[in-house]
């Protein structure tokens, strides 16, 4: 069974277009920035970012990064650092014709700067290099700033996911983007 997959996995490979990212310095409201792919040594930045913005939290563990990581479907994971700091991150596979948000944090500080929405426009360009018909991602139902920044970028309101975060219980709401037209 697990031949066919891989046989399967690497047939529906050649489809994507999942090559590297190409690192970059970019300004956003006039401050310098520097943006590149997340690499193994990064994981744990990523936790301290996590720990911050989640009170304490891991919604993701350092396993969880990992697999992400060394998954061989198509995926974008990408960091920004201020100063050679890592203050922020998104992660982003491929479903089919969906290019799903798996993770998206900004320190703190750095909040309401515009990085957060940076981020989710440079996967928006992942998704729509892939073909994409659709950018999905879950929030929880009392992160009202969060929503409001995905409405501005296009996405909307799906469905609602009960119990969706395990640690607390708390629902999700599922948005959407839609990036093609019928």
């Amino acid at each position: 069974m697990l031949k066919k997959f891989n046989l399967l996995h690497s047939i529906l490979g050649i489809f994507f277009k999942n090559r590297p990212y190409d690192e970059k310095s970019i300004k956003i409201s006039d401050q310098d920035y520097f943006v590149r792919a997340i690499i193994l040594d990064d994981i744990k930045d990523l936790l301290s970012i996590e720990r911050e913005v989640y009170a304490g939290e891991l919604p993701w563990t350092k396993t969880a990064f990992l697999v992400e990581l060394q998954s061989s479907d198509p995926h974008l994971y990408l960091l920004i650092q201020k100063e050679g700091k890592t203050i922020g991150f998104i992660g982003c596979r491929i479903f089919g014709k969906d290019a799903h948000i798996t993770n998206v944090a900004v320190a703190t500080q750095h909040q309401g700067s515009g990085i957060g929405s940076f981020l989710i426009r440079e996967v928006l360009e992942f998704a729509k290099s892939n073909e994409c018909d659709t950018i999905s991602l879950e929030v929880r139902i009392s992160n009202k700033n969060a929503q409001r920044v995905y409405r501005q970028l296009g996405f909307v309101s799906n469905t609602i996911k009960p119990r969706y975060y395990t640690e607390d219980n708390e629902d999700a709401l599922e948005m959407i983007l839609f990036l093609k037209e019928e």
